[in-house]
This record gives C-alpha cells, structure tokens and sequence, in this order.
C-alpha cells in the first residue's frame, strides 16, 4: 500500500475562533510534515434582505468588505509564515462548500483542514452543513477540528 504524504493543504477560514483553532491545528501538522499551506476564504458576492429589497451586491452596503477580508486573511497567513512554512492566501467568490473543492483540486492539495461549528438538528437542517458538504465532495482526506474548547 502507499503511504500517502500530505506536502500540500487547503485551510478555509470564516475568521471566526473556530476556523483559528482549525489553522492551529494544520499548523502543527505541516510544520511536522513539512507541508505548505494554502489559506482560503470563500464569500458571497451578494446579500440577501427582506423584501423588497430582496438582494444586493456585497460592496454596495460595506464598500470596504473585500479589503478587509484580505486583511483578515493576510494577518492569518502571517501566523503561518511565522512558525516557518509557506502559505498563499486566496480571497474566492461563490458557495463556500463548491469553492473550497475547487481550490484543493486547483491546488492538488492532499488534505483540507477546517473546523466545524458543531451545529447539529434543526440548525444545520435548515443553514446545511458546509464541512459536511465538503466531506461528501471532497477527492482528498478532510481533516475535521470540532469547535470544543478546552
């Protein structure tokens, strides 16, 4: 059987304190490796309101959304420089379930690191799962950091 190496990752983020403590984690585990980092955000380029307004695009209500979003993701991947390892950081428009497939296929990734929330019954049925669409979706191994602290 071959032993499978992991020298490439995909680490999403939505900035919350969870997908921190999924960067942690992939830190840890590519500087063991060694292994490059390829940190991701995924947003929506439009905003749903209540009628009748219905949608609107992302920059028409926070004009600075987009450059704050790279700057969120710029001081993440400084962490990851920081502890000596390479990481690219890639700002993407669309579903974030879709995208962050997309880019560890593009990136011919061999591990996706992200976190979950741990939402379970009536809120993940209704807001889904995106860390279970990932599983489901995913051509590579997904590692899975549950939102436990402590």
């Amino acid at each position: 059987m071959a032993e499978t190496v992991f020298r490439r990752m995909v680490v999403p983020t939505d900035f919350s304190e969870t997908a921190d403590r999924a960067l942690a984690v992939a830190i840890d585990l590519a500087r063991a490796l060694p292994a490059h980092i390829t940190l991701i955000h995924v947003h929506s380029p439009i905003m749903l309101l209540p009628p009748p307004i219905d949608m609107v695009s992302l920059d028409s209500v926070f004009p600075k959304a987009l450059q704050k979003m790279e700057e969120a993701l710029e001081a993440r991947a400084v962490r990851v420089r920081d502890a000596g390892l390479d990481c690219d950081i890639e700002l993407i428009e669309g579903a974030p379930h879709v995208e962050i497939v997309n880019q560890a296929e593009k990136e011919k990734a061999e591990l996706i690191v992200l976190g979950t929330h741990g939402r379970g019954g009536l809120a993940s049925a209704i807001l889904g799962s995106v860390t279970e669409r990932v599983i489901h979706r995913a051509t590579c191994p997904v590692l899975v950091v549950p939102d436990r602290r402590g």
